[in-house]
């Protein structure tokens, strides 16, 4: 189940690449398109709290370690957040500056936090190899 967990918490990783890059494609256009960008970029926000809601569970029973379960909870609650930072300050004027600026930089906490998740979740990977080896070389032949 760590293995699963592993693959999991990586695709969690791409999908939050994704995020950004799909929020910066939008960024950069105008019009109907800006609108239809960012409708992709929301979409695949929604995406993302169900994968990381699913993420809490996979790890409680996955069990990598309570910091890796602790980090992926944080995690969904901080993309849980990310529509009251994007929508909570208005959308125009200086609130609305300060809600998106809040708005991206939680992401990319959030992208950083299941880069830690994936690295931990290897580690747990690694160990339960390591001790199934360690296992495996202590049977009489």
């Amino acid at each position: 189940m760590k293995l699963f967990f592993l693959g999991w918490t990586r695709f969690v990783v791409v999908l939050l690449v994704l995020q950004v890059g799909l929020a910066g494609w939008g960024a950069v256009s105008t019009g109907d398109e800006r609108i239809m960008r960012f409708i992709a970029h929301a979409g695949n926000g929604g995406m993302l709290i169900l994968w990381l809601m699913l993420s809490i569970v996979i790890a409680l029973i996955a069990r990598p370690g309570w910091k890796a379960v602790a980090l992926t909870a944080l995690s969904a609650f901080m993309v849980l957040m990310q529509g009251a930072f994007a929508y909570g300050f208005g959308t125009s004027g200086p609130a609305g500056g300060l809600g998106i600026a809040l708005h991206a930089l939680n992401g990319l906490g959030v992208l950083a936090l299941q880069v830690i998740v994936a690295r931990l979740a290897k580690r747990a990977v690694d160990a339960k190899r390591a001790l199934r080896a360690a296992r495996r070389s202590e049977v009489p032949a």
